[in-house]
């Protein structure tokens, strides 16, 4: 099967599916955006039709692939329309704003048998991708640490009174309007879905989330998780003001460290939007040896790898190694991190399947 596919939404980040698809040789029949002007390039590019209503795509009988790159508020209805159509969906994280609403999205589309993919591509960095084939030579998992360390300025210190991170008086700031809240969902719901992805479920977690008095967002998540067999995840996701931290000293600093009895590996990763210039790293100590391993891998787009996975699976009608339920796992942490915190008490972790 061919892919014909249509992007709702046209924002920045969209620039990114739309290089995946067109790289996997996918036709772009549709884009829809209520800003006709940022649907331009793409209409021109694809010869693609437009159309600010969604549901105009979800009738054409061609389109097979739904790409939703909008507000995550936004997605429910649009997955669930599109997947009631029997297209199959590639969807931007969050997949929701609540678990509740994900895990509607997920059963739906299990129950009508259609493909959904949430576009958590940080599992396609290659330095992951090989920490993923290397895990079992750890043997027994002993801990794990897992942070995402953003340089947001100096929110700490220093009340904004414009721009992104400004919350009106009994109003919504942009960042919450556009993302759905600030570090935890921005940048921390990629690390939680390595979380999952590395290590598993957890079943427990004790959380803190800090957020400035006067916003309506949050600047440091915080959480220890356990799990049942792979010993003890320390997640941290961090807002702050450090411009030359991290491993290319350019204030991005995010990093996994796993621990097993027979070794130790470690994951660096550039910032998401410069993956064609810098490339990511996976440092291997293997205990049985004593050696260490560097690998070094050259700059790549997660973002095409990522793409060309979801492609992939669609032509051939499989779900594949990802797992439709991918979306929702990743809302169900946010949504307990953020019950303990507010509680001040570890909290099981309920899942729901």
């Amino acid at each position: 099967m061919n892919i014909n596919a249509a992007v709702i939404g046209c924002g920045n980040i969209s620039q990114y599916h739309f290089s995946g698809l067109e790289k996997c040789g996918a036709r772009v029949s549709w884009v829809c955006d209520i800003n006709q002007e940022a649907a331009k390039p793409w209409m021109t590019k694809f010869n693609a039709r437009f159309t600010e209503d969604y549901r105009k795509i979800i009738a054409d009988p061609e389109v097979n692939t739904v790409v939703v790159t909008l507000l995550s508020g936004l997605h429910k209805d649009i997955c669930t329309a599109a997947i009631a159509a029997g297209k199959a969906v590639i969807c931007e994280k969050t997949l929701a704003e609540n678990p509740a609403d994900a895990w509607e999205i997920c059963t739906a589309a299990q129950i009508k048998g259609t493909i959904l993919y949430t576009s958590y591509m940080k599992r396609f960095i290659p330095a992951v991708e090989k920490a993923k084939e290397l895990i079992p030579g750890l043997g027994r998992i002993l801990s794990t640490y897992i942070r995402a360390y953003q340089c947001w300025g100096d929110l700490w210190s220093k009340t904004p009174t414009s721009g992104a991170f400004y919350t009106p008086p009994g109003g919504s700031s942009k960042i919450t309007k556009k993302y759905g809240g600030g570090i935890l969902v921005c940048g921390g719901s990629h690390i939680l879905d390595l979380v999952l992805f590395l290590i598993g479920r957890p079943h427990r977690l004790f959380a803190s989330v800090y957020e400035p008095a006067g916003q309506d967002y949050d600047l440091q998540a915080s959480a220890l998780m356990e799990t049942a067999e792979r010993g003890i995840v320390y997640y941290e996701a961090l807002a702050h003001p450090l411009k030359k931290i991290g491993y290319l000293r350019d204030g991005w600093d995010e990093r996994v460290e796993i621990n097993g009895i027979n070794g130790r590996l470690e994951i660096y990763s550039p910032v998401w939007s410069d993956h064609t210039a810098k490339g990511s790293l996976l440092v291997h100590y293997d205990n049985v040896t004593g050696n260490t391993t560097e690998y070094r891998f050259n700059p790549i787009s997660p973002f095409d790898k990522a793409v060309e996975f979801f492609c992939n699976g669609i032509k051939k009608g499989e779900q594949g190694t990802q797992s439709v339920f991918t979306g929702y796992e990743v809302d169900e942490l946010i949504e307990h991190i953020k019950l303990s915190s507010k509680s001040k008490k570890a909290v099981d972790i309920t899942w729901r399947n």
